[in-house]
């Protein structure tokens, strides 16, 4: 097999339109999580919980690919569970995970509702939290700030492409509804004129 071979066909969501199968050669799986280590900075003392799905390009080159092609670990969950996600993230020390903004909701949710129950505050150490699958509105970012910590990422992608936006790995929420610069693909803004 070469490396412009199809690997991979994945669908769209049909958000924009008729659902499109999306071909993936080796070569952009792989260059697409280069920019994903590259762009937050993967290390090989990572540990990422993934609980997204396999079928989703990102969960495949951001939470899959990343970690392994940067040396990381990572735990591949079943499926997504927020009250799991609490037992395996402070048990085994993940230092980030990527996420839907539903998901980070219910992550939050079923962390209050721990705290309530066990009378003590939750302990993580991420230092890293990035979204995916729709925008992650400013208040719900500055929720994950203020419950882990962590630099929050609310980064930008597409089944046809991907990455294609995050802030730095530095980011503060200072601009409240950005998903940062581009990390893989040239990016122009251009007037369609007439």
């Amino acid at each position: 097999s070469e490396r412009t071979d199809v690997a991979l066909v994945l669908h769209t969501s049909g958000t924009s339109g008729k659902k499109k199968g999306v071909p993936y050669t080796l070569d952009s799986l792989v260059v697409g999580a280069a920019c994903v280590i590259a762009s937050w900075r993967l290390r090989p003392d990572d540990v990422i919980l993934n609980m997204m799905p396999l079928f989703h390009v990102r969960g495949i080159a951001r939470n899959l690919f990343g970690p392994t092609l940067s040396g990381g670990s990572l735990v591949a969950a079943p499926g997504f569970d927020p009250i799991m996600w609490w037992d395996v993230a402070e048990s085994i020390g993940v230092t980030w995970y990527y996420a839907s903004p539903t998901m980070h909701q219910m992550i939050l949710r079923s962390g209050k509702e721990r705290e309530l129950d066990r009378g003590t505050t939750s302990k993580t150490g991420l230092r890293m939290i990035a979204n995916a699958a729709g925008g992650l509105l400013p208040s719900l970012a500055e929720q994950l700030k203020e419950c882990f910590g962590a630099v929050i990422l609310p980064s930008y992608g597409m089944t046809e492409c991907m990455p294609i936006s995050t802030p730095p790995n530095d980011y503060k929420l200072d601009r409240p509804g950005t998903s940062g610069v581009a990390v893989g693909p040239e990016l122009c803004v251009a007037d369609a004129g007439p």
